[in-house]
Order: structure tokens, then sequence, then C-alpha cells
């Protein structure tokens, strides 16, 4: 009777282990809704995303995400009101611009002058809060005193944008904050340039994460 119940507990045991790892395992979902290139691309963007791993691989040309027009690719959801999106990030490679930059982005269109907000992370590490305050109007920037992080928080408050940025993890102060006009829905997502016309540029996005604040 004793080696009856020990098999049977032995094979309840294994299915609760078998079911364990299956839900970790589980398929996850995409939390975007489209993507695309934004202005004038010579070739085309496109990202990947795992859905056993949640990971968003991205390829970019585009010349610039800075002036007065953009070109770069985006993969975006449209959100209204607060938020806060974070995300685990990584290039490819040494590149070939220093100036190639990925990061988390809120933009009033998908027009290449529209007004947005970023965190951008370039090749060469710098950081910095962008932003076009106005529609085709110059780019400025607020440059974050951290270099070369690895990890990355845009958040929307009102009319404040405000960026967090870290290696491992994320400050609990922000290192970048701004006043912006933006409409009530805006596009939020992941971007990235290669900063090379003629160059495809790649980057890694993990453990993405949005909030409805």
């Amino acid at each position: 009777m004793k080696q009856v119940i020990k098999k049977i507990s032995f094979f309840i045991l294994s299915g609760l282990m078998m079911i364990s790892t299956f839900s970790c395992q589980s398929p996850k979902e995409s939390i975007f809704e489209g993507s695309g290139d934004i202005g004038d691309c010579k070739f085309p963007g496109s990202v990947v995303f795992d859905a056993q791993s949640g990971q968003y691989t991205m390829e970019a040309a585009g010349l610039n995400l800075w002036a007065n027009t953009d070109a770069f690719h985006m993969v975006w959801k449209k959100v209204s009101g607060d938020f806060s999106m974070s995300a685990n990030i990584a290039f490819e490679g040494e590149g070939v611009n220093a100036h190639r930059k990925m990061g988390i982005m809120i933009r009033e269109s998908l027009d290449a002058g529209s007004r947005y907000a970023d965190v951008a992370i370039h090749g060469d590490g710098l950081t910095s809060l962008q932003y076009r305050a106005e529609t085709d109007s110059i780019t400025a920037e607020i440059v974050s005193a951290n270099k070369a992080p690895d990890q990355i928080y845009l958040e929307r408050k009102g009319n404040i944008v405000s960026i967090k940025t870290g290696k491992g993890s994320l400050p609990e102060k922000a290192d970048g904050q701004l006043e912006i006009t933006l409409p009530e829905e805006c596009y939020v997502g992941l971007f990235m340039c290669s900063h090379e016309d003629s160059i495809v540029e790649k980057g890694y996005f993990n453990n993405v994460v949005f909030n409805k604040l």
C-alpha cells in the first residue's frame, strides 16, 4: 500500500513539475500594435518579436533622428495619458557610426517632423533626453551623466516627460526631465537609427514593460 502511495505521489509531483515548466515557457505577446520606418529611409527597417523570450530584435537604417526631420525605425502602440515604459537594450557589434542610437520614444505622429521626446542611447555611450518641442523645428537634448546604460525608462505625467537610465538597475531619481506639450494620445514605443543612410544596424530590446499610470 505504501509503495502504491509513493508511486501516486511521484506521478503527481512529476505532473506538477511539467505544468510549472510549461507555464514558465508559455509564449508572451507583443505589447505593440504596429511598426515601420518614419521619414526617408534608403533601406527598410524591421522588428522581430520572439514570443518565448520576449525579445525584440530591431534592424534600422536612417540618416538621423535629429535636426528638424527624422529617418529611423519604430515599433509602437497608441497610448492616451500618463504611462511609463522600460527596457534592457544592447547594440549588435561595434557598429559603423558612433551616433547610431536606440531607445524609447513618445511621438505626436508618424510624420518625419513630428514633436517627440525620447531616451536615446548612442553607439558611443552618450545618453540623452532628446525632444522636438514644435512640429518641424530643431531637435534639442538634455544630456545625462550616465554613460552607456543597459537599462532605460521613459515616463509621461501630464506635460512632464522624464527618463531614467542605469546599468543593471534604474536609479530612484530621473536623470533627465522636461516639459513638452504633446497630444493626449500619442505613439509610444521602441526605436533605432543607424545614422548612416546606406547602413543597417541591429539592436536588442529585452524585458520591455509598459505601465499605464
